[in-house]
């Protein structure tokens, strides 16, 4: 394995105000070659002079720092070792930082070989954008590991000629994405990479759903009807490029 142990400590920019603000310290080791051993700390800071009201309506609570320590499977470990391997690390220095710069630190053991510190490049492949992304991916993992959330749920609709039905689990505890497809009756299974999992969020996440125009109960009316693990139905037939996303399936 390409590392022995690997340390990130992260902090939104100073501009960033309570309550979107939060720093985190992540802790990643190989487990019998097997597993990630993950430990997880993330806070967020100067919360006490916003009132509960003004939290709630901001999609927060009182008491949003989370902790947790565990372990994920190989799936996981080959995801941050492959990272870690692309990644070139620059200097971190916290004094020389803009209002609006996000603090990076990465460390690196490695055995054979020195240890390696400090921040991301900007660009290119082992870039802060894709430590920020594989870390929101790592984050719903604990989330869903602790039974805080739920695996991502889409249930795809086509009623009127030639019907279709298509379901989608993603797992970010597993890191794995199954999907069932029933037409004339007959159902399919199968797994796709995780790789297209982003592609279909993007796609999913890209329109703005009307939850007043939300059918409350599965749709039998002509259309093309999404899901996504609640009880509200949306009618998504003039939503071509979801729908086509959807459709080659």
């Amino acid at each position: 394995m390409s590392f022995t142990s690997l340390r990130i400590r992260f902090q939104t920019a100073r501009s960033l105000p309570a309550p979107y603000a939060y720093f985190y310290t992540l802790d990643l080791r190989p487990a019998f070659s097997d597993f990630l051993q993950v430990d997880l700390s993330i806070t967020y800071p100067d919360r006490d002079d916003i009132d509960d009201d003004e939290l709630i309506a901001e999609g927060f609570t009182r008491d949003d720092d989370f902790s947790w320590s565990g372990r994920l499977p190989k799936a996981w470990l080959q995801a941050v070792a492959k990272l870690a391997d692309q990644t070139t690390l620059q200097p971190a220095d916290e004094d020389k930082l803009d209002e609006a710069d996000d603090f990076w630190e990465l460390k690196i053991a490695r055995n054979p070989g020195p240890d390696r510190q400090g921040r991301p490049a900007d660009t290119g492949a082992g870039s802060t954008d894709d430590w920020q992304y594989l870390v929101q991916e790592l984050t719903q993992a604990t989330l869903e590991a602790d039974n805080r959330e739920r695996p991502f749920e889409l249930t795809y609709l086509r009623i009127g000629p030639d019907e279709a039905e298509v379901r989608v689990t993603a797992s970010f505890a597993q890191r794995s994405v199954t999907f069932t497809t029933i037409r004339n009756r007959r159902e399919r299974n199968q797994s796709l990479p995780w790789t297209a999992l982003q592609k279909l969020m993007t796609a999913v996440y890209a329109n703005d759903y009307d939850p007043d125009m939300a059918q409350p109960k599965r749709p039998k009316a002509p259309g093309q009807w999404l899901n996504l693990g609640t009880d509200e139905w949306y009618n998504i037939s003039a939503f071509t490029d979801l729908t086509r996303t959807l459709e080659n399936l």
